[in-house]
């Protein structure tokens, strides 16, 4: 009993120590989950393994069944899964089993389904279905495992286990090759987080899923993140691979390897660029290099060179761009491609030749081997298009073996190579037929690069090619060239600057630069000829029509102006350059007003603008002149100015086509004035003529307003008449301008005319469909209760007379009219109308009463016949006035609603009149609201 009571104790000790669970606070790993001390209070410290398991197996065969139970079972089931080393676990895929202790794990996972089935609601079960998944995996059983696992991620979703359950399903399935439930557990651990020990591992494995199912874009896209984290530095991607450890350096490796093969299935190397495109992999050149690499192995040359080319496309100023252009060409030659190696050799020397951005970021001394292979390249260049050109004898070949050589002495000026490049060019030019071109290079090769063996065979080649360009020009271009043969030859036998041919030399030169655009240089020599007396007429003018044009390409309008009088005033009468002569004098000038402009000198910027049209008045670019000399004079509201130089451009320049917007600026101009009138007449005119629509529709009502701000409201209702025949839609723009013509024709007292624009304006809201608005609505409805006004009034101004039959049968028929009249006001719903129309109708009826009880009586009435026939009347006048209340106190009651105005105010009045004793006290505290008219 003692002995017994001391196990119990001992056991509880033990399994309260293991229910502190660790993996609570640190998911543990199936690698971590190895053999774990076990600390049992009262046994010897190095009490075995055995002994502790014997100690459960004891306890669970007693019957106990307390809350210790499953504990125990849980203890020794974990006990028996970790009694013995496991071997190693595989690199992927599930660890091999220990053959030595089947019968161990057999029992472990009975224990834990015995957990998991006595105690199913044990919150700590996702612990137990992770060791079961233990179990069964080092037990080979991969399925039963991936079951278990299924289990704990459905059941636990928010477990400490979750992320390495996701991971273990993914292998098993990967190793299953059920790649798509792979992939999704995969995809579940990379999306928990990227600090867990299993997301390199399972990113790389996700990529490999999609590539499995030949879903290569989306595994590009783990694989590429893999090296994102692997390669992503500031260094080249070699460097960085060269770096990694042995076993992240193989991973990365096959990384690249299977990107490589994707990229190949799929889009090739715009696949790369793709996923480079949103920012710098400075391992980009490993991943085009590897694809590059790959379509050689294969053979596929055309595709391996437009990998490599793709690389220098997109990044041009990276260190290794120069290496992949050539690795082009160098794919090129291995596929025996002559005309891509050579197109590849052009396109390295454009890219690499100095001067190119290349070398902006890139030091001479650390890049011999470019240095090297463009040299080598320019002369394969120019030696292949010099032998083709001999061959051929085509002017292209020429030219392309020209521009080689010349790119050969443009890059290495300096180089020992030079002069004989140098000469090469100039014998390929003199072959070509271009003496030009070849004295000029000839002459470079003798005087450009000291003491050479080619110096004096060039020197003399200079003179003997100049004599061929001679030899070939006539006339002038003759004469001319001779001065530069003679100038040619003395450089050749130090000519002396005072040689007789010089001026026209100078002369001749000042053109060239010109032509070039050299314009400061063809100014400072032009300058030097106009100023030498022994220059002739011709080159005076010559030199004078240089100097004009090279100071108006210069900016400098002032002296280009006096530099065309003098051309102006030196060329025949009958010369054809007198009309371009005069056009490039106005220019000078405008510019002038141009410069002046921009630096906010507008007066004096208008005066330039105006001398253009006094000094070439039938000048093209006179009207812009004009033109702008009134806008500067307007931008200074010198209005009166403005409006004059305006007038002289309406007077001058008729047929402009700016001729529309002179109208307006002088519309605006006379505004400025404050000549209302003038400025309606231009409003006018525009509205008449203009093809703009918008614009003449505001034309046309600002002149109507200007009209009639002027006085002048018959020119001003003849607009508005005009703007109603041209633009009825849109209707309530037009609508207004009705309500305007009938208060004109108001205001004047032409009654008729009154009534009929009201009516006009009633129709045209009657007639506008959806186009109809409340202030249509509100126009026509205010027309309408007006248009009853007359009718109102007839009725209010009847009396009842003897006979009275008649007399009141006519005042009903007024009665009715009225009333017809009002309730058709009161139709369009408008709140101040339909209140106007309530309290007339009130007074109607109010009227009828009090006429009946004022009507005329029978002269022949007195005493009771009289008073019986008063009784009379007020029984039929009872009723009016009773209808009279009503409507007035039905009036009043759209207070309660918010509506308040004249009206209402109105009928308060009469009921405080009719009915007193109600009414009289609120009328007094009622404010005063304005009627509508």
């Amino acid at each position: 009993m003692k002995l017994a009571a001391l196990y119990c104790g001992t056991l509880c000790i033990i399994l309260g120590a293991c229910t502190s669970n660790p993996s609570r606070t640190e998911a543990p790993t199936i690698g971590s989950l190895g053999k774990r001390p076990v600390i049992i209070e009262d046994i010897p410290v190095d009490a075995s393994e055995s002994e502790t398991i014997e100690a459960y197996r004891k306890f669970l065969a007693s019957g106990d069944d307390s809350e210790t139970r499953p504990q125990a079972m849980r203890r020794l089931a974990d006990l028996e899964l970790e009694a013995d080393d496991l071997l190693p676990e595989a690199e992927m895929g599930t660890p091999a089993p220990n053959p030595m202790r089947p019968q161990q794990i057999n029992d472990s996972i009975r224990l834990y389904r015995e957990v998991l089935a006595q105690y199913p609601d044990r919150p700590d079960n996702d612990s137990v279905l992770y060791q079961l998944a233990r179990a069964y995996e080092h037990n080979a059983q991969p399925l039963e495992s991936l079951a278990t696992l299924g289990q704990l991620t459905q059941r636990f979703p928010n477990s400490s286990y979750i992320v390495e359950a996701q991971f273990r399903r993914g292998e098993i399935l990967f190793v299953q090759k059920r790649y798509q439930e792979a992939e999704q557990a995969y995809q579940q651990v990379v999306s928990a987080s990227d600090t867990t020990p299993f997301y390199r591992q399972s990113l790389y494995k996700l990529g490999w899923c999609y590539f499995k199912q030949s879903l290569y874009t989306e595994g590009l896209d783990s694989f590429m993140a893999l090296l994102d984290l692997s390669l992503d530095s500031s260094e080249p991607g070699k460097a960085q691979l060269e770096q990694l450890d042995r076993t992240e350096r193989e991973l990365i490796e096959d990384t690249l390897r299977v990107i490589t093969l994707s990229l190949s299935y799929e889009s090739g190397a715009e696949g790369i660029h793709g996923y480079f495109s949103d920012g710098e992999r400075h391992y980009a050149d490993l991943v085009y290099e590897r694809l590059g690499s790959l379509y050689l192995s294969k053979e596929r040359y055309t595709d391996a060179a437009l990998t490599f080319q793709s690389f220098t496309d997109n990044y041009p100023g990276h260190a290794k761009a120069p290496v992949f252009q050539m690795r082009v060409i160098e794919t090129y030659k291995a596929g025996k491609f002559p005309t891509q190696v050579l197109e590849g050799k052009k396109q390295y020397v454009e890219r690499y030749k100095p001067g190119t951005d290349y070398w902006q970021h890139h030091g001479r001394e650390d890049n011999e081997e470019v240095i090297v292979y463009l040299k080598a390249s320019l002369t394969d260049l120019s030696r292949h298009y010099h032998a083709l050109a001999q061959r051929t004898k085509k002017n292209a070949d020429y030219q392309q073996a020209i521009y080689w050589y010349r790119t050969h002495l443009d890059s290495f000026p300096e180089s020992g190579e030079a002069p004989g490049v140098n000469f090469l060019l100039a014998e390929l030019l003199y072959e070509s037929s271009d003496y030009l071109q070849a004295t000029r290079e000839y002459t470079n090769t003798a005087y450009k690069y000291g003491d050479h063996d080619k110096a004096a065979d060039a020197g003399y080649a200079s003179v003997l090619s100049s004599i061929k360009v001679e030899e070939k020009l006539s006339g002038d271009d003759q004469q001319q060239w001779h001065l530069q043969s003679i100038e040619n030859a003395l450089l050749f036998s130090m000519t002396f600057p005072e040689h007789p041919q010089a001026i026209a030399v100078q002369t001749k030169t000042a053109e060239a630069l010109l032509a070039d655009e050299d314009y400061k240089r063809a100014a400072q020599l032009a300058q030097t000829v106009t100023e030498n007396e022994k220059a002739t007429d011709d080159q005076q003018l010559v030199a004078w029509t240089v100097l004009a044009h090279a100071r108006f390409d210069l900016a400098e309008y002032a002296q280009a102006e006096l530099a065309y009088q003098q051309v102006r005033s030196r060329l025949p009468a009958d010369s054809k350059e007198k009309v371009t002569v005069k056009e490039r004098l106005a220019a000078s000038i405008y510019k002038q007003g141009e410069k002046e402009q921009a630096a906010g000198n507008t007066t004096v910027a208008v005066a330039h603008f105006q001398r253009v049209s006094q000094i070439t008045p039938d000048a093209s670019i006179a009207a812009t002149a004009s033109y702008d000399a009134a806008a500067g004079l307007m931008s200074t509201e010198d209005w009166s100015a403005a409006a004059d130089e305006l007038k002289r451009f309406r007077s001058n320049y008729p047929d402009d086509p700016r001729q529309p917007e002179v109208t307006r600026r002088l519309a605006t101009a006379y505004l400025g004035e404050k000549q209302p009138t003038q400025a309606a007449i231009e409003f006018e005119r525009i509205g008449r003529e203009s093809s703009d629509q918008e614009l003449r529709r505001e034309a046309l009502l600002q002149s109507a307003e200007l009209y009639a701000e002027a006085g002048q409201s018959s020119q001003s209702a003849a607009v508005y008449r005009y703007f109603i025949e041209q633009f009825p839609t849109p209707v309530e723009p037009a609508v207004e301008v009705r309500q305007k013509l009938a208060q004109h024709y108001k205001s004047i007292g032409d009654t008729g005319r009154y009534e009929k624009w009201l009516g006009y304006l009633i129709k045209a809201d009657r007639k506008a469909g959806d186009e109809r608005t409340d202030r249509t609505r509100y126009l026509a409805a205010r027309a309408q209760f007006t248009l009853s006004d007359a009718a109102y009034q007839r009725y209010m101004d009847a009396r009842l007379d003897l006979p009275l039959k008649k007399s009141l049968a006519h005042k009903k028929l007024l009665m009715e009219k009225t009333l017809k009249l009002n309730e058709q006001a009161a139709d369009y719903q408008v709140a101040e109308i339909t209140s106007a129309a309530a309290y007339r109708t009130a007074e109607i009826y109010a009227n009828m009463g009090e006429a009946l009880m004022n009507s005329q009586r029978p002269a022949k009435l007195s005493g009771e016949a009289l008073e019986q026939y008063d009784i009379l009347l007020e029984d039929q006048a009872y009723p009016f006035e009773e209808q009279a209340i009503t409507l007035h106190e039905t009036n009043v009651e759209r207070m309660a609603s918010g509506t308040y105005n004249a009206w209402i105010e109105k009928s308060l009045h009469q009921l405080a009149i009719l009915v007193p004793s109600r009414y009289a006290k609120r009328e007094k505290s009622t404010p005063y609201v304005a009627a509508i008219h």
